[in-house]
């Protein structure tokens, strides 16, 4: 059989993402956190400028100086707005969050999923790849509520400075896991029924939930 590359829809798989760690309650303790901080700053903006249009104003200038310190009060808190948010993003949005650049690939011997690292800035041909032979999947689960593909088995990842050249950073690569390791990727990709056919063809058991 030759090799086949499955495409993913990148915005599909980054909504399909997004949807699945934002249900985590961290996320959302951490979501509603960050809101906090935007009230914070809104609050000396309005405070300012309210106290800028009093008619105990003395002058123009005066109302320009309130509302810019009404501004910079508010700076401090905007910023811890956006790093909770981001960092929450980030880090609990993990591994699906740093995803970009995927692809699906599967010949005779195993299959592999593969993906740039957005926040890697080093080298445009990094790659991490997930990849399994057929005979060390132990069964395929399919979430079909958050639309979601784990293989579990004793898988590998390979961190690839170039993939092109096939250069391996072994820092970062690690050996086979346990026999029930697991990688995971949403279903977007072109092919679909190709690739689960393949899974059947070297009996795999494939677990829809």
């Amino acid at each position: 059989m030759d090799s086949i590359y499955y495409k993913f829809d990148q915005q599909k798989f980054a909504k399909l993402a997004k949807t699945f760690y934002t249900q985590k309650k961290a996320w959302k303790l951490l979501n509603l956190l960050s809101w906090f901080f935007v009230l914070l700053g809104i609050v000396p903006i309005v405070g300012m400028s309210i106290l800028a249009f009093e008619p105990d104003v003395p002058t123009w200038d005066a109302s320009v100086l309130l509302i810019t310190g009404g501004l910079i009060l508010s700076v401090l808190p905007f910023c811890f707005a956006y790093i909770t948010r981001s960092q929450a993003t980030r880090h609990l949005g993990k591994p699906f969050s740093t995803m970009q650049q995927m692809f699906l690939y599967s010949n005779d011997t195993g299959i592999q999923f593969s993906y740039h690292d957005r926040y890697d800035f080093k080298s445009a041909a990094s790659i991490i790849a997930h990849q399994i032979a057929y005979d060390n999947i132990h069964h395929v689960e399919v979430d079909q509520t958050n639309q979601l593909v784990t293989i579990v088995g004793r898988t590998e990842r390979i961190e690839y400075s170039d993939y092109i050249q096939d250069q391996i950073d072994y820092r970062f690569t690690n050996g086979q896991f346990g026999d029930k390791a697991t990688f995971s990727f949403f279903r977007c990709f072109e092919n679909e029924q190709i690739f689960f056919n393949q899974l059947k063809a070297h009996s795999v058991e494939i677990r829809f939930l």
